[in-house]
């Protein structure tokens, strides 16, 4: 499918990026038939998955670099392959005049509220060793009580 300035989804990714000529199955976060529209995509410079997950500050500027030039190259919104990249979503959210999504995480508090307030919520994490509390957007420990972290732990695409 054939980019279209404007309607792109923008998706960024972390170190070592995506193959030149790869392309990805239905399904991917990388398919355009997943979603229907084309996907697009930058690698956020210095993002590995480690220091990722343990919250860099440092890559902020990587990630709003990326974020730009992928709304320089037609993204109407911007994900990422990373949930832990949520640490970065108020930078990247004002630095860009389009949506930001960067990551499913950004549901957790609203996902809560659609439950029993006894049921409890499970998050599914690459390395749930390295799997901080600043990830879930909650302040409220009760809240934090009803989260259950699952990790895959060595099950990362290298």
């Amino acid at each position: 499918m054939e980019s279209q300035v404007g309607s792109c989804l923008g998706i960024l990714g972390l170190e070592p990026g995506l193959p030149p000529g790869v392309t990805e199955p239905s399904g991917s976060l990388y398919s355009s038939a997943t979603f229907d529209c084309p996907v697009i995509s930058e690698t956020v410079e210095g993002a590995w998955a480690d220091v990722v997950m343990q919250g860099d500050p440092a890559l902020e500027p990587a990630f709003v670099a990326a974020a730009g030039r992928m709304v320089e190259r037609g993204a109407v919104v911007i994900s990422s392959d990373c949930g832990s990249a949520v640490r970065h979503q108020a930078t990247v959210a004002a630095a860009v005049s389009v949506p930001v999504v960067m990551s499913s995480l950004l549901l957790v508090p609203a996902l809560l509220r659609q439950l029993h307030p006894k049921a409890k919520l499970t998050v599914v994490t690459a390395d749930s060793r390295v799997f901080r509390d600043d990830l879930l957007g909650l302040s409220d420990q009760a809240e934090r009580d009803r989260i259950v972290i699952g990790g895959i732990e060595g099950g990362m695409r290298e």
